[in-house]
């Protein structure tokens, strides 16, 4: 699946193109488009899209093309996708991938071809591969789960936790930080847990947190599984403080959950709630053009979007290695904003950015802490 923006001038290589017209600036996205996880690739297109289309809509030297290939969470899909994308497409950058297993398996084509990886996965591996081309632009399972805990334990008051995780390199990931985050509070979970992402019955893991004692619930791996399990605790007549990291935060877990996940505590990178003026108006021209709120995922795409832009209009260049260096750049507060606030990356290229501490209630999400 392809789906091209600001397409009217011939592009040549990586984006020059006849004199005198604008230039464009090629960007591949690659991401659930179909499938049990579409909602997660709409989020990525269309915060890629959006600021797409501010930027061509404006003039200026250059346009913004996107390539999008529909990966529906399949890693061999992913991997074929991308090369196409880099071989066939020439892309500038690529955007992706959404599931945490399938950005991992694109790192060392990224690398192999020195183009520039923007992903939101969250797995801790993808950035521990020694590639100079991959840039988190969320914030890693570590950092994620390390405040998560933290604020279940010193502000919501818990202490007895149960961590049920699908068993991929996403929920492995997550689940760990937050088994090593209790540990370094000098707890550790009453029940810990892994399922297959696509499973459906929990009466077994839940009896097991019935009987361990557990007042607090962390799952993670997929917002399907997590919003399902919170109805059959619920069915059940089980009372958890049900706690969620940026995954459950997708509006997705909310329709799906119902009043079973009302009370969850969750983070997240950007939220609907806060009524900083300009985060109004971006979730307001967001939700008249998608007609939804914007979610962490479309915030981290529309800012990866403008990064590349702010690489090519500073250096003049539209060049793999140049969208690379200026993101590598980014190591102190100031040198790009975007709707996230300022973008930094360490030397890995991990992003840091502060999360909301949000919790649900009457099915909308209502700031606790930032």
């Amino acid at each position: 699946m392809r789906v091209l923006l600001a397409a009217s001038a011939v592009a040549f290589g990586l984006g020059a193109s006849a004199a005198g017209a604008q230039q464009v600036i090629k960007i591949g996205v690659v991401g659930p488009m179909t499938g049990a996880f579409a909602a997660v690739g709409q989020s990525e297109i269309t915060g890629a899209e959006m600021r797409a289309k501010e930027i061509n809509a404006a003039g200026g030297k250059y346009k913004i093309e996107l390539v999008t290939e529909d990966d529906a969470s399949n890693c061999d899909q992913t991997v074929n996708a991308t090369v196409k994308l880099i071989t066939k497409d020439n892309v500038v950058a690529v955007l992706g991938a959404m599931n945490s297993p399938c950005a991992l398996a694109m790192v060392p084509i990224t690398r192999r071809y020195k183009t520039p990886q923007f992903t939101a996965g969250v797995g801790t591996s993808i950035t521990k591969q020694g590639s100079d081309y991959v840039f988190r632009i969320a914030v890693g399972s570590i950092g994620q789960t390390r405040e998560l805990a933290a604020f279940a334990i010193d502000k919501l008051g818990q202490s007895k936790f149960a961590v049920i995780y699908s068993d991929d390199e996403y929920g492995a990931s997550m689940a760990n930080g937050f088994k090593d985050a209790l540990a370094a509070r000098g707890m550790q979970p009453l029940v810990f847990d892994s399922v297959p992402r696509a499973d459906q019955d929990f009466t077994g893991q839940l009896t097991k947190i019935k009987a361990s004692g557990a007042t607090a619930l962390f799952t993670t791996g997929a917002f399907t599984f997590s919003a399902l399990m919170a109805k059959q605790a619920k069915q059940l007549g089980m009372s958890l403080q049900l706690l969620g990291d940026t995954g459950n935060a997708s509006p997705k877990y909310i329709e799906l959950g119902g009043d079973a996940v009302e009370g969850a505590v969750l983070v997240e990178p950007y939220t609907p709630a806060d009524p900083d003026p300009k985060l109004q108006a971006f979730t307001a021209k967001y939700k008249q053009q998608y007609g939804r709120d914007p979610d962490g995922w479309v915030a981290e795409h529309y800012d990866a979007v403008e990064m590349i832009h702010q690489a090519v209009l500073k250096s003049g260049k539209i060049d793999r290695q140049t969208v690379r260096d200026f993101a590598a750049s980014l190591k102190a507060p100031g040198t790009f904003r975007g709707i996230l606030g300022d973008w930094t990356f360490d030397a890995t290229g991990d992003a840091s950015f502060n999360l909301y501490k949000v919790q649900i209630k009457g099915g909308q999400k209502v700031i606790l802490a930032r």
